[in-house]
């Protein structure tokens, strides 16, 4: 099975080793030349891929779409502006795909599509997002749908965290922090790339899965936690409240896709900080 991934960063690029490994042919995108060239060195086909995708581009990403799989593994940006274009060109990027006979596509969304809705969510809740980032991210979920029926697959993440990669790293010594007792929702970079992968080989033809991890200790315990230890400065938090809010349930998902979590001990897991 020849499978494309748009988007090899932190977690395509591990994403494109790991499946290259269990045996997949795999191609993928970077933003530059010599990126892309990095990729072909590992053994896996590289393309140089800047987004929105035009006419120009097109003959050096031609053979990009030719696979079975394509996994859509964009990040928006930060700034709004960016966010709202990002919708038109993630629908764009995957109209093409579609024309060129992609047969199969999994789209990487954020749990951020629940806003602020709270208690206990599951796979059939409805979204009601309210940052630019997830309304643009459930925009592209339903264009996706609409046009790709039981093809596509949308995996919405909870917070990511893995080697180099670690919210603690933003809330050390931070003071005044709201929300303490809010639920941490939380999913390791291993366990997204082993889901991803149960998807790519079932090919359910459920729509939606999404992912976060089983436990959801509060914010000031979690990151209190972390913060020891690495030996960051442990952040502050004013109140204890937030109990309510949302707590991802993804034992549907995993119970689908076959999928018992690795990291899931949150608590347990000492933060892989690059300067920690």
């Amino acid at each position: 099975m020849k499978v494309s991934i748009c988007g090899c960063g932190w977690l395509g690029l591990p994403l494109a080793r790991h499946l290259k490994k269990a045996g997949f042919t795999v191609q993928g995108t970077k933003r530059t030349e010599a990126a892309a060239q990095a990729l072909c060195d590992e053994g896996i086909r590289g393309f140089p891929l800047i987004l929105p995708l035009t006419n120009e581009q097109l003959p050096v990403v031609s053979d990009f779409f030719d696979c079975d799989v394509m996994v859509l593994n964009v990040p928006p940006g930060r700034q709004t502006a960016l966010s709202m274009q990002y919708a038109s060109t993630m629908l764009t990027l995957c109209g093409e795909a579609k024309r060129r006979g992609v047969q199969q596509l999994i789209f990487i969304s954020t749990t951020a599509v629940y806003g602020d809705v709270k208690g206990v969510i599951t796979e059939v809740t409805t979204p009601d997002p309210i940052t630019e980032s997830g309304k643009a991210h459930y925009e592209i979920e339903q264009g996706l749908i609409a046009s790709w029926s039981d093809r596509v697959t949308i995996l919405r993440l909870a917070g990511l965290f893995g080697p180099n990669r670690h919210p603690v790293k933003f809330l050390s010594g931070r003071k005044g922090i709201q929300q303490g007792g809010a639920p941490v929702n939380l999913i390791h970079q291993y366990d997204c790339i082993r889901a991803i992968t149960a998807i790519i080989t079932a090919q359910p033809k459920q729509n939606v899965f999404h992912l976060a991890s089983s436990q959801h200790p509060s914010r000031s315990e979690y990151y209190t936690t972390m913060a020891k230890k690495v030996g960051l400065a442990i952040p502050e938090f004013s109140d204890n409240e937030g109990g309510s809010a949302k707590k991802i349930d993804a034992s549907f998902s995993c119970e689908q896709l076959n999928l018992v979590l690795d990291q899931d001990d949150l608590l347990a897991i000492v933060p892989e900080l690059d300067d920690a």
